[in-house]
């Protein structure tokens, strides 16, 4: 019975578990980036809203299992409502998921063709996760999905890895090509390269783990405990690289000399001709603030269609910042710096 049970329930536990950690992430955002343009935050909550639905999916047949149908067998190895909750809703988010980095992918190259082939490969798995879902509908139970669903699964969770891969090689080349080496430009594109690095690999290694035990282990639930997680390190991947723009101030990540930088949606203050991030794209922006420094300089520096902008104060007195910027001001001795 254990290795029927065991895996469904850490299963369900990291669900839980990293549900409250995405929990927090969207309720940062929320405070820190209300500015952001409608689609980003029309992605945001609506895959928040999918990820809250997946959860009461996930109790409710966690509850059948251990609670209601304690040492039933049968009850364990029913798929219940998880054809809807794994597969579907998973395929859903990371596909939307992808198909966002995708899209900083074409603004970024200013290829088109790379962005369309990554989001072809995106809505590949997706469909495949959706067939999946369908399949696991009419077969009922665990032990069959193996053989009767085959072809779907694998797919799926293939297609997802790889897709993660490409996605974090060309953000990576991309984001390096455009490395202007400015102190704070480079501080800015090394901690998202970090990220994208690292958080396109955690997907794609989870995917490729899913795979394996799926093929090693057919008749069991072990890849179970993978799938249930998929869909959440996706959505939470995608919150940590928005509430990255997030800067403490006086913190041990923080910048040299005082400089505080952000990254927000909309055009560049100060930036001629108010210069955007693309055309007939979303625009984003990069912007550093230094309170401590002497004098008074402003500098703006593309980046592949981005702009980094960056001005000095000769002080942190209120009465001599901006009206503009002196929210920096108030945020800084709070502690956390946001973007304006």
């Amino acid at each position: 019975m254990a290795p029927l049970a065991g895996p469904l329930l850490i299963g369900y536990l990291l669900n839980w578990g990293l549900y409250g950690v995405l929990s927090v992430q969207v309720y940062l955002y929320h405070l820190a980036f209300p500015n952001d343009s409608r689609i980003v935050k029309t992605l945001v909550y609506g895959v928040y809203l999918i990820e809250t639905t997946q959860t009461i999916l996930v109790t409710h047949d966690a509850f059948n299992a251990y609670a209601k149908g304690y040492g039933d067998l049968t009850a364990l190895g029913s798929a219940q409502l998880e054809w809807l909750a794994v597969p579907i809703f998973s395929g859903i988010v990371s596909a939307t998921v992808q198909m966002y980095y995708a899209y900083r992918v074409t603004i970024l190259s200013g290829s088109r063709l790379l962005g369309i082939g990554i989001s072809l490969i995106a809505l590949l798995q997706g469909a495949s996760a959706i067939a999946q879902g369908a399949q696991a509908f009419k077969i009922g139970n665990f032990a069959d999905l193996a053989t009767k669903a085959f072809a779907s699964c694998t797919i799926w969770l293939a297609g997802s890895a790889t897709c993660d891969v490409i996605i974090a090689a060309c953000m990576t080349y991309l984001l390096l090509r455009k490395d202007t080496k400015v102190p704070e430009t480079h501080a800015i594109v090394t901690k998202l390269v970090r990220l994208i690095v690292e958080t396109g690999m955690l997907t794609a290694l989870a995917a490729t783990i899913d795979i394996i035990l799926f093929l090693a282990f057919p008749h069991n639930s072990y890849h179970g405990c993978v799938a249930t997680t998929l869909a959440k390190l996706y959505s939470n991947s995608l919150l940590v690289l928005f509430n990255s723009r997030i800067r403490i101030v006086g913190g041990r990540n923080g910048t040299s000399h005082g400089v505080v930088a952000s990254y927000s949606s909309g055009p560049v203050k100060g930036a001629p001709g108010g210069a955007t991030a693309g055309t007939g794209a979303a625009p984003s922006t990069f912007r550093a603030v230094d309170f401590g420094s002497c004098g008074t300089t402003t500098t703006t520096t593309s980046l592949g269609g981005m702009h980094v902008h960056e001005e000095r104060y000769i002080d942190t007195d209120p009465e001599s910042i901006p009206m503009e910027d002196q929210s920096f001001s108030a945020k800084k001795s709070a502690g956390l710096t946001l973007d304006v």
